[in-house]
């Protein structure tokens, strides 16, 4: 479970521009092909996302029939997508009803993707948070090795991540969290998701950078490298250089 800040301004704000929000009118979104339909107050659906709010506020079919058809899309739009959505536009809470750390996280990032989808950015650092939460809970169970941070992730996970933008905190974390095994060994995991992912790759590149801008404060007086172009001896985020 995860619980967002449901902290809306003032008293007067919450009951005069909040409260409203969880009426009537309803409006339905129907998932294809499963003929599953939802019912969500309008104005909350619109109030978080700019994707329904031009559908039912606007001259689209769905502002006519009130009704929004939604293809079932892998990892994306799911019953348990659409189901913790709505959960989370009433309550700010998302429980997902699976105990399996590794299922948790393919439910985050389901929920994730929608979110994304439908242009609903609130929820991009509760979820990322959530994730990051189930994979410092659940370490590797009888070492604290290397690959701990990376013990819940799989390749799906990581592939999933990659279609969000690149500055998604979620797809940042499942990221960072390969960095210790990037740096201390190597046979970490962070080849395997390489392998399936080559954009990882990348976004593994920027998380160790920020994590080296880090070592600056305790390291810069004795942190160097060997330019593998020059060969020269460079202090970390530094000018001096010296032959060695």
């Amino acid at each position: 479970m995860f619980v967002f800040d449901r902290s809306e301004g003032s008293t007067p704000r919450f009951t005069e521009s909040i409260i409203p929000l969880y009426h009537r009118p309803l409006v339905k979104l129907r998932i294809n092909p499963s003929g599953r339909e939802f019912a969500i107050s309008k104005g909350l659906l619109c109030a978080a996302s700019l994707v329904f709010s031009a559908m039912f506020q606007g001259e689209f079919l769905e502002s006519k029939e009130q009704t929004a058809f939604l293809e079932e899309m892998e990892g994306v739009v799911s019953e348990r997508s659409l189901e913790a959505l709505i959960q989370w536009a009433y309550t700010r809470i998302v429980k997902f009803d699976v105990n399996d750390p590794v299922e948790h996280i393919s439910a985050s990032m389901e929920l994730a993707r929608l979110a994304d989808k439908y242009d609903i950015s609130y929820l991009e650092d509760p979820v990322a948070q959530y994730i990051k939460a189930i994979l410092v809970q659940n370490p590797h169970p009888v070492l604290e090795d290397i690959d701990a941070n990376t013990h819940s992730l799989t390749s799906d996970h990581i592939i999933s991540a990659a279609v969000l933008h690149r500055h998604h905190p979620v797809r940042r974390l499942l990221a960072a969290a390969s960095v210790r095994g990037y740096l201390q060994s190597r046979t970490s995991d962070f080849p395997v998701f390489i392998d399936s992912c080559p954009s990882y790759a990348i976004d593994l590149l920027w998380e160790v950078r920020e994590t080296l801008n880090d070592l600056e404060s305790w390291w810069k007086p004795s942190f160097d490298f060997k330019d593998p172009i020059t060969g020269k001896r460079t202090r970390f985020n530094g000018d001096d250089e010296y032959s060695f």
